[in-house]
């Protein structure tokens, strides 16, 4: 399947927020430019940088130069980052990936081929493998999807977010009509975003792991996970606060969706004791 498109008006733009991620860098890059469809374009923003990331961008936009656009900004958090690439983005859709994450060559192809079979779809996602900064398998197909999970999940994201922000695709006028990402927040920023979303259009998913999600030592998750867990907690005494009916109809797995971070706080306290360098 070739998507209709051109250069001009690519069919897909890959939004790539990029903060010193030289190590992977060019490894997400390639899983992008070997993509089955051909009809993208990168849109790589350089948050302020201060190692050879600017650099690994230049390289990749003078060899695909109608494919690659830079965009260096000063360091203002992934939010932000995130927003300015799709600002300067001419897809029909939008797709995310971080810069240490990878795909598989035909995870673009499937989700516009999900778009172009329901008009209706709002927003594309799908399952994940997780590797280590090695590139090594760690955890196959690490979400068990089902029919939950897909139409109207609202009350499932809020309470457990099971959509990867590096395996979305969604149109770009979506984006713009929810507003982008809220600058506020830098680490649980995709849990906000999705919940804004599928508040207002229905989900689908391909349960297949068509992303490859690296843990690594120098992962926010692993370096910041009490900030993780402060920004989503805030997040969801938002939701709370605006719908206290909803909270009160499952005061369980609220208590739960707390007890899952802390349990993750400590998991990841253990794991750092004992990590060896990569």
């Amino acid at each position: 399947m070739t998507a209709t498109g051109s250069p001009e008006n690519p069919f897909v733009s890959v939004v790539v927020p990029v903060y010193n991620g030289e190590r992977y860098l060019s490894r997400t890059l390639d899983s992008i430019i070997a993509q089955t469809v051909s009809d993208w374009e990168i849109v790589a923003v350089n948050d302020g940088s201060t190692d050879d990331s600017q650099k690994i961008l230049d390289e990749y936009a003078k060899k695909y130069p109608q494919k690659i656009s830079i965009i260096s900004v000063n360091n203002g958090g992934i939010s932000r980052a995130r927003n300015t690439g799709v600002s300067a983005a001419r897809g029909t859709f939008i797709a995310f990936i971080d810069q240490d994450d990878l795909w598989k060559p035909e995870k673009l192809e499937r989700q516009v081929r999900m778009f172009s079979e329901n008009d209706n779809l709002g927003i594309s996602f799908t399952n994940e493998s997780i590797i280590d900064g090695n590139g090594a398998l760690v955890h196959e197909k690490v979400f068990a999807l089902n029919n939950k999970m897909k139409g109207d999940v609202f009350e499932q994201i809020l309470f457990d977010n099971f959509i990867p922000i590096s395996s979305v695709m969604l149109r770009r006028s979506l984006f713009r009509e929810i507003g982008g990402f809220d600058p506020q927040y830098s680490l649980a920023e995709d849990y906000d975003f999705l919940l804004r979303v599928v508040q207002k259009v229905p989900v689908d998913y391909i349960d297949e792991p068509l992303l490859l999600y690296r843990v690594h030592s120098g992962s926010w998750t692993y370096k910041k996970i009490d900030k993780i867990t402060e920004e989503a907690c805030s997040i969801l005494d938002y939701w709370r606060t605006r719908d206290p009916h909803l909270f009160r109809n499952h005061p369980l797995r609220y208590v739960v969706f707390r007890l899952k971070f802390a349990f993750l706080e400590l998991r990841i306290l253990v794991k750092r004791s004992f990590m060896k360098p990569e």
